[in-house]
């Protein structure tokens, strides 16, 4: 891969999801069923969970990678979650 310049693709300094998950905070993921990372949040997701933290996955109909970008009523639907989760995880 050209943005790892050779390095190891599964160190966690270059990976997240390679690392040890345990003790992160409360996190929360979006993506889109038309985001080209799509399965790798999945797999955070999953990799996190085991890990023991508190997580939400939430996928959005037809969202590409960076979102709709504001306006559309997924976007509110999203801030709306974000903000439930941000005032449920640090209340």
């Amino acid at each position: 891969m050209l943005y790892a310049g050779g390095a190891d693709l599964s160190d966690p300094y270059l990976s997240p999801l390679f690392g040890d998950l345990h003790g992160f905070p409360p996190t929360f993921l979006q993506t889109g069923t038309r985001d080209l990372f799509l399965s790798n949040t999945v797999r955070m997701h999953r990799a996190l969970r085991k890990g023991g933290v508190v997580t939400e996955l939430h996928v959005l109909e037809a969202m590409p990678h960076g979102g709709f970008m504001g306006g559309t009523p997924e976007d509110h639907e999203l801030e709306a979650e974000i903000r439930r989760f941000a005032r449920a995880s640090w209340d």
